[in-house]
């Protein structure tokens, strides 16, 4: 059975969630405003304002060449669709190491892993997906 191709309306209508980063060039202030679903999707603008009528126009460009193209289009991730239960396997040693964290601590292991993997989000600089 063939699956039904969604419109470009339907791609336009989800809540896609963007990443903003003000930098200043020549004393002047701009802002780049990243679609995180959809990479290389950007723009930059003197204001965030600005910046999204921008975005989502660069949204539909992207939306109508994939289209044409055949491609799949990544979509958002619906937020409550999660509710934290993660399988996670791992090596013999690693899960070792982490249950000595997690006592040296004093926590559960799945604080632990919580609190490392923060860590690491962290170092690669995200701090949340913004809208």
């Amino acid at each position: 059975m063939a699956t039904k191709k969604k419109s470009l309306k339907y791609y336009l209508s989800l809540n896609w969630s963007y990443t903003i980063e003000q930098e200043s060039y020549n004393r002047k202030t701009y802002y780049i405003i990243r679609v995180n679903e959809l990479p290389g999707v950007c723009t930059d603008a003197e204001s965030i304002e600005e910046g999204m009528i921008a975005i989502k126009e660069a949204i539909k460009g992207a939306i109508k060449l994939y289209l044409k193209q055949g491609d799949p289009i990544p979509e958002p991730v619906d937020k409550k669709k999660f509710k934290g239960n993660i399988a996670y396997r791992t090596s013999a040693e690693r899960h070792y190491l982490l249950s000595k964290i997690a006592l040296q601590e004093s926590t559960s292991l799945s604080k632990t892993l919580d609190l490392l993997v923060d860590k690491g989000i962290h170092s690669l600089g995200i701090t949340s997906l913004r809208k």
